[in-house]
């Protein structure tokens, strides 16, 4: 790096791949605010874009744009006077050295790229609201994993790349290493997925790209299980966290407090995203206060750790996979990952109940959206096996999920697997192969309902559960509704619906009359106008819909 009256930018060595879009926002951010901050996690490609913007914008910096690497840095006291040697200020008289570097500064129409600030913030945030105080012309752009918190910065969040410049990345990363490296278009998905996989970071598809002197795309793809161990090999001329992908999740990790990384940790309990209720629930005790969950959260969003999204239209949290396994390991390590499963099993499980229990009413369709977004949650809490019990009545409280919300193949084969790991008759096990064979029946399979259905008759004799054995004789109206056997299908749903009456269910009541009105209508019994008139009388008054 060679330091001129314009500055001391380095020269690239590598093209720039994508990005054009964040560069001319940045650029535009420049023009008319004075600090600059590009936040994101580790790996992204903060540095990268900020030397490339600063690059393309020399012209409008006479007085030179100014590279201060800070990675270096162990302590904030050498903040200042990194900045000071970057800038060649001349180390004359007896002033202080911000002194120095204020006068330096003040008058001059200048660019100066603070890099790597996160492990400094507090020296930075102090150096930046100084100088840009002495010099009017001076614009500062920054990157960290988090803000430096500062009035008049404006913070830029950087995310991974979409999956088209990912992949153009690797491609271009991948010739380099490997000048007769050529893909067809049938390889193109292949390529997609590994750049998903990736999570769209730059510095792992950089790695990745090494890999490929001597591994194909889709052994390097089935290898990422293991992927902290697999994608190592930076340049050594870069930063030591930057060579491995466990170096810059290392990095990050040890720039949170104790409290942020065992959230961390815990996080990673999940699948596919969770709520803050959720992350409230499950990962607040021994050493969480459930009150600090939100605060630690924010902090962790705040550095790029926590991504936040939404789906269908609810506010939801998710870690990148890289991330996650991370997190991972070290909950494994810390011996806590058993006890974080059963309290994720525990939410879910009490979750699905809540919906179940109060089904029949209002806001099913929010209800349905709800478990959409937790569907890789739910599954997660299936596959834990502390409690086999626990298990079939999670299965069993989903019934409105696996069949209302479309994933009745999924549900029968939970149910299926459920009732494989534990033959033990309890009520959970009827109550679950009465929902069991309702969604065999929604797909048409009545041999398997039917087989079901004798099972829990059965159990329910033998525990003496008359609901279990009222709900059993209805669903074999269904069968027999299914059949075309209308005349025991009715009966049956007469008898379901007597029985549910006498039992003050209005909900059960409400679901075989509806069963009946349909029973009665097939067969042009002229009872159905008096029963559907019913059934939309109780619906309204309950608000079901």
């Amino acid at each position: 790096m060679t330091a001129t009256e314009h500055g001391n930018l380095p020269t690239a060595l590598t093209t720039f791949v994508g990005r054009r879009h964040e560069i001319a926002e940045i650029r535009r951010l420049l023009r008319t605010r004075r600090l600059v901050t590009l936040t994101g996690m580790g790996g992204v490609g903060k540095t990268r874009l900020a030397l490339e913007v600063s690059a393309a914008a020399q012209e409008s910096f006479p007085d030179g744009v100014w590279l201060v690497d800070l990675a270096p840095v162990s302590g904030p006291s050498a903040v200042t006077a990194r900045a000071a040697g970057a800038l060649r200020v001349p180390d004359l008289g007896a002033l202080p050295v911000l002194d120095r570097l204020t006068g330096y500064l003040a008058g001059r129409q200048a660019l100066l790229v603070l890099d790597n600030c996160e492990h400094l913030i507090d020296a930075c945030a102090e150096l930046a609201t100084t100088l840009l105080a002495a010099a009017p012309e001076l614009r500062i752009l920054a990157t960290s994993r988090h803000i430096l918190d500062v009035r008049g910065e404006q913070m830029f969040a950087l995310s991974p790349l979409p999956e088209a410049e990912a992949v153009e990345l690797l491609l271009d990363r991948a010739t380099a290493v490997r000048p007769d490296f050529r893909v067809e278009e049938a390889d193109r998905p292949g390529l997609s997925r590994l750049c998903a996989d990736l999570d769209g970071l730059p510095l792992a598809i950089e790695l990745a790209a090494s890999r490929l002197r001597t591994l194909s795309v889709g052994q390097l793809t089935e290898r990422l299980e293991n992927r902290f161990a697999l994608l190592t090999g930076a340049s050594r001329t870069a930063p030591v966290h930057h060579r491995t992908l466990r170096g810059v999740i290392d990095w990050s990790h040890e720039l949170c407090t104790p409290a942020e990384r065992l959230l961390w940790d815990r996080l990673t309990v999940f699948a596919g995203g969770f709520s803050l209720e959720a992350a409230e629930s499950v990962c607040s005790g021994d050493g969480i206060d459930e009150a600090e969950v939100l605060d630690l959260l924010d902090r962790l969003v705040a550095q790029s750790v926590v991504l936040t999204c939404e789906v269908d239209g609810l506010p939801r949290y998710r870690l990148l996979s890289t991330i996650r396994e991370y997190g991972r390991e070290r909950l494994r390590e810390s011996g806590e990952q058993d006890e974080l499963r059963r309290r994720h099993r525990d939410f879910f499980l009490a979750l699905a109940q809540r919906v179940d229990q109060s089904w029949y009413g209002p806001g099913q369709s929010e209800k349905l959206a709800r478990m959409r977004a937790e569907h890789p949650n739910l599954l997660a809490a299936l596959d834990y096996d502390g409690d086999p019990r626990a298990r079939i009545a999670l299965a069993a409280s989903l019934r409105w999920h696996w069949s209302t919300g479309g994933f009745l193949s999924e549900g029968r084969r939970q149910f299926e697997r459920a009732f494989a790991a534990s033959r033990e008759p309890s009520p959970e096990r009827a109550r679950a192969l009465l929902c069991a064979a309702w969604v065999a029946q929604t797909q048409g399979d009545l041999a398997t309902a039917d087989g079901w259905l004798d099972e829990a008759d059965a159990l329910g004799e033998s525990l003496g559960d008359t609901w279990v054995r009222n709900r059993a004789s209805g669903l074999r109206g269904v069968s027999a509704h299914y059949r075309g056997q209308l005349e025991e299908a009715i009966r049956r749903y007469e008898n379901a619906l007597s029985a549910a009456t006498a039992l003050g269910d209005e909900h059960e009541a409400t679901s075989w009359r509806l069963a009946l009105v349909s029973g009665q209508t097939y067969a042009g019994d002229p009872r159905a106008t008096e029963t559907g008139e019913r059934v939309v009388a109780a619906s309204e008054a309950s608000g079901e819909r």
